[in-house]
């Protein structure tokens, strides 16, 4: 026992910069895709010290290997304070089932009647210890599922905006049965392709396979977080929305590559012009071409419509909830919560996303009604906006099944 102790304390020593050991306040936070992402941290965390007089220190991590990092400090007990990071969405209810994390209900009761009801929603997380659910996460941002199309690959496919079909399989048939022998044929080249989707283990895959779930109004888990999968209709809905999406590979309509893409990869085909559409649950595609290529961020890059679903009715979109996140074993969780309040009271999460390059929505609707995200000359921001604005989504779900009945954790996603 004794050399395992002295382990995880070594462990928690090399886990934790020097600079962190003397802080008030430890801050681990996802490194952003823009440097002015983490600038605008860096401005958040200088207004603090000068409001509360305390030190921060304020590390930032890669998006791959982030949450075990976080694991590892948990299981050394030396976690920081407070920490962002997308892909810790998939711990989040884990360590709230294992009391691992405070309950913010008090430092951000304020300011709750700010958030959006989902938002605060996809932000409650069961406590094993507790019996019950509390607001264990931060809401942080939103993001929701867009459709961007290269306007000029399918004017060169001899089609234009008006002939894109509003219905679900006429739809993905339209871009993979005729715009892609049509712009191949056209530019004489072979290596373009009409959809690009992600064919791989990407979280991206596992966005867009549930937003062809939604297409068949069959998510394998509804908003009680209870799975679905019982449901004869549900199984029949989701079978139909994975024949869908491997179809797509089936067929020939995504670049061959796809099968091993990571998440930056459909980005990458998109903006060299090797597929004519793609999806993706950010703006970081189009907000790469802004500066580096303007014509095409305002004339030739378009953010299009879902199609209807399957059924003829509107889609529900996809949606993420992105979540902050105070430790309890950390070395102060007073101050974290203070911190948490500061971040929504003082407006400081707003100041953080419209620096972060479009990639995010604010989880507060008067937020994304303000004139940064409704600007009438950004053609993708207030499509983003709009559809965060007047759209169903579906929030990503993490939660425990059967807990009443002790059966224990399943982390689950929609």
């Amino acid at each position: 026992m004794q050399r395992l102790s002295t382990a995880l304390f070594a462990a928690a020593l090399i886990l934790a910069p020097l600079s962190a050991r003397g802080a008030d306040l430890v801050v681990w936070w996802e490194k952003g895709w823009y440097p002015q992402e983490d600038e605008a941290v860096r401005e958040i965390i200088a207004a603090f010290e000068r409001d509360t007089g305390k030190r921060v220190d304020v590390t930032f991590y890669e998006e791959r290997g982030f949450p075990a990092k976080i694991v590892a400090a948990l299981e050394a007990d030396q976690p920081p304070d407070f920490a962002f990071g997308l892909e810790l969405l998939f711990h989040i209810a884990e360590w709230a089932y294992e009391d691992q994390l405070a309950d913010l209900e008090r430092p951000l009761s304020p300011v709750l009647g700010l958030f959006d009801a989902d938002a605060i929603e996809a932000s409650m997380f069961f406590n094993h210890r507790t019996g019950r659910r509390a607001l264990y996460a931060l809401p942080m941002a939103l993001a929701t599922n867009h459709v961007h199309v290269w306007k000029s690959l399918l004017e060169a496919a001899g089609f234009t905006l008006a002939d894109i079909p509003k219905e679900w399989g006429a739809f993905w048939s339209f871009w993979c049965d005729q715009v892609q022998p049509a712009v191949r044929q056209a530019l004489g080249r072979d290596d373009i392709w009409g959809i690009g989707l992600p064919m791989s283990t990407a979280l991206d895959t596992q966005d867009e396979v549930v937003q062809f779930q939604l297409g068949y109004q069959a998510s394998w888990i509804g908003r009680d977080r209870r799975l679905r999968i019982d449901d004869p209709a549900v199984r029949a809905g989701m079978i139909k929305a994975l024949d869908d999406y491997a179809a797509v590979w089936r067929k020939g309509c995504t670049p061959p590559g796809s099968t091993s893409w990571g998440n930056i990869d459909n980005n990458k085909a998109f903006l060299a012009q090797s597929v004519v559409l793609t999806t993706n649950p950010t703006l970081s595609i189009p907000s790469a071409l802004r500066t580096a290529s303007p014509d095409d961020y305002y004339r030739n890059v378009v953010t299009i419509d879902w199609p209807a679903d399957a059924n003829g009715q509107p889609l529900i979109i996809d949606g993420w909830i992105y979540l902050g996140v105070v430790f309890k074993s950390g070395g102060n969780p007073a101050l974290a919560g203070d911190f948490v309040r500061f971040l929504a009271e003082g407006g400081w999460l707003a100041h953080w996303l419209d620096f972060a390059g479009d990639r995010y929505l604010p989880p507060m609707r008067k937020l994304v009604e303000q004139p940064f995200w409704l600007d009438t000359s950004d053609p993708h921001r207030i499509r983003s906006a709009t559809q965060i604005l007047t759209r169903t989504h579906l929030p990503l779900y993490m939660g425990v099944q059967d807990h009443e009945r002790g059966s224990g954790p399943i982390w689950q996603t929609v």
